[in-house]
């Protein structure tokens, strides 16, 4: 499922931009979840992540270009595609990365291009195994994110990092762990740990089991939550296998 946001204080603009991610979508059976936001301020208060949003350079108290600053500090993933009347304004918007750049008026065959380059995109990133660099005890330490199975807060900025069969001691706090890892995967069940849902086994009442037998527990007001985490990870696994 890739998610896209459009954000236009235009419903025809919207309007449109939906029907052409619908055809796209029939033409060559991609899956989008489309969300749509009258103002930028309205996208500033969702929750939700996105792999692309069609926002718009200019609306009424916060223009695309702030909109997009303040975004980032939410999302540095979201790839970010400009929709404007002014074909000036594309050299502004690239201080803030845009993914690419739509002049209005537009036909569909524009939409479809920016469609098929993130399908690209999207490919070719997840055929490149994600790599992360921590801060070791002794020195920086580079390891596969498919291969981290949970992260254990121990105390005075100190984590323990496990995989299949290692452990790691690495400097830090788990705040400092979720900027960097994919929160579609990893699930914090606990104020001590962050966990990868490609490793949980099962969950027995307040214990999780990750499939080389580590035990992590799963606080009561955090159950509910990781329920509904937990339950979006395997509808979009099953999806994608």
């Amino acid at each position: 499922m890739i998610n896209i946001a459009i954000c236009d204080d235009d419903k025809e603009i919207i309007d449109k931009i939906k029907d052409c991610i619908s055809e796209y979508s029939t033409e060559h059976s991609v899956e989008y979840d489309v969300h749509s936001f009258r103002g930028g301020e309205k996208l500033l208060e969702t929750k939700l992540s996105f792999d692309l949003i069609f926002l718009d350079i200019e609306m009424g108290e916060i223009d695309g270009l702030k909109t997009a600053q303040l975004f980032r500090e939410i999302d540095k993933k979201a790839r970010i595609v400009y929709v404007t009347n002014h074909s000036e304004y594309a050299l502004r918007s690239y201080a803030v990365h845009p993914f690419d750049f739509v002049v209005k008026p537009f036909e569909k065959e524009r939409i479809f291009s920016v469609l098929g380059e993130l399908s690209r995109y999207l490919t070719e990133n997840a055929e490149k195994e994600a790599v992360i660099q921590l801060k070791g005890e002794e020195g920086p330490l580079l390891l596969s994110l498919k291969n981290i199975y949970a992260f254990e807060y121990t105390g005075n900025r100190r984590i323990t990092v496990y995989t299949k069969s290692e452990k790691y001691r690495i400097k830090g706090s788990l705040s400092d762990i979720f900027a960097l890892v994919d929160s579609e995967n990893f699930v914090s069940p606990h104020k001590s740990f962050i966990v990868n849902m490609e490793h949980i086994d099962k969950l027995n009442n307040f214990t999780l089991y990750t499939t080389n037998g580590i035990e992590v527990p799963v606080a009561q007001k955090k159950l509910k939550e990781f329920h509904n985490e937990f339950s979006r990870f395997i509808k979009n696994y099953i999806r994608q296998g």
